[in-house]
């Protein structure tokens, strides 16, 4: 890479790190929220609601922002709204006022993905690599978001946690400011296979039908993974607590589940990051329909062994799940970078994750509604559906125009 790629992949990676890092802060610290503020599981999950709502709903506004100015710009402001909005949610003391505070943390996170997206697709010629290292990072966010705000919630409290990390997301997002890489406008330097121009409409539209259903998938796993692996396994942690207390003390602090449960959790996403580089690399050599095809119909069993498996059982399949619902991403970007022009490329990411974080915060409301009487568990099931729907629609995509290679040059 020439010293212009390199700083894409740098600040991009970065800013990737600090949207997933900032998105999934939340999550861990549901059950502390629970216990803190004296409200049911229910309740807490619905003061997120809106947060995740602006993260889908503002991508195709930063989208269009980014295409008329700067990706660069964009994506550093974005960083650094985020990082204000975790602050506020760490300062304030009206617990109904967490909605809004944490809805600017959506709002700037949202900023992320049509600009970031737009400099890797567009200025790294190896683009699935790119795509690959850059969602290497995201699942880095994904797995620090546990193992920190878990960490820090068990020895400073979780107002204190979204303070100083609200502050390092901040200095991130400044430095992408000062320092200056940029990209083409109107082309990019991988082309890809040249597609008929009718072609293109019909696979954008079923590739949107395949990112809402992914999308809802992805949010509402994300959203319970850490109260149900913690709940599943809290005979477990008791008895890890008990040890870690000395000579079977029933003094227990719920904080060492939810540090647990967090350290579990993050593993999880550090498989994941495996799966980014695997997709990564597959992208730039396989049919781009047909691998993502692959990954999808590989996540689905083990995520239903996952489900059913007795104790510990559930961690390798849960990580193995992980590995292909993650691993799939630098394939699904680099589809939709082929069948978007150059031009408006922030647009069309705007687009795809407006489906995908927009309707996937629905999953917000529905888990909340359906957590009473399903419990995590039935939650789980939900989220099988919602993966057997998008392999569906990943193999339509494969068979429309399938005389077609949508493929890196």
């Amino acid at each position: 890479m020439n010293n212009n790629e390199g700083r894409i992949i740098v600040f991009a990676s970065a800013s990737h790190f600090f949207t997933h890092f900032y998105i999934l802060i939340f999550p861990v610290l549901l059950l502390p929220l629970s216990r803190d503020l004296g409200l049911s599981l229910d309740k807490v999950l619905g003061l997120s609601f809106l947060m995740y709502l602006l993260y889908g709903l503002a991508a195709i506004p930063w989208g269009f922002i980014s295409d008329s100015t700067s990706p660069r710009i964009v994506m550093g402001m974005g960083t650094v709204i985020a990082g204000t909005g975790l602050i506020l949610s760490g300062l304030i003391r009206n617990p109904n006022m967490l909605t809004w505070t944490l809805s600017v943390t959506g709002l700037g996170c949202a900023a992320y993905h049509p600009s970031g997206l737009a400099l890797v697709s567009k200025g790294i010629k190896s683009r699935g690599k790119g795509m690959g290292i850059n969602g290497i990072f995201g699942n880095l966010g994904m797995a620090a978001a546990p193992f920190t705000a878990g960490s820090m919630n068990y020895f400073l409290g979780w107002r204190q946690t979204l303070f100083f990390l609200g502050i390092a997301g901040i200095a991130a997002g400044l430095l992408s400011l000062i320092y200056k890489f940029s990209v083409p406008r109107d082309s990019d330097l991988q082309k890809g296979e040249n597609l008929k121009e009718d072609s293109v409409l019909k696979l954008f539209l079923i590739l949107c039908a395949v990112v809402i259903f992914s999308g809802l998938m992805y949010r509402t796993y994300t959203l319970v993974f850490p109260a149900w692996i913690e709940t599943k396994l809290s005979n477990l942690f008791s008895d890890i607590n008990r040890f870690l207390s000395g000579n079977g003390s029933t003094t227990l602090l719920p904080e060492s589940d939810t540090l647990i449960a967090s350290i579990i959790t993050g593993l999880a996403y550090v498989i994941g990051m495996f799966g980014q580089f695997a997709g990564g690399k597959i992208a730039d050599k396989w049919e781009l329909r047909s691998a993502y095809l692959f990954f999808w119909l590989m996540a689905l069993p083990f995520l239903l062994l996952a489900r059913f498996s007795p104790g510990l059982w559930i961690l390798p399949f849960a990580g193995l799940f992980i590995f292909f619902a993650m691993g799939m991403q630098p394939i699904e970007n680099s589809i939709y970078a082929i069948l978007t022009p150059a031009r408006w490329r922030s647009v069309g990411y705007g687009i795809k994750f407006t489906l995908t974080f927009g309707i996937g915060s629905l999953s917000v409301f529905i888990v909340k509604q359906a957590e009473p009487f399903i419990g995590l568990d039935g939650i789980i099931l939900i989220v099988a559906i919602y993966l057997l729907i998008t392999a569906l629609f990943a193999f339509i995509l494969r068979l429309v125009h399938k005389d077609q290679q949508i493929k890196h040059s």
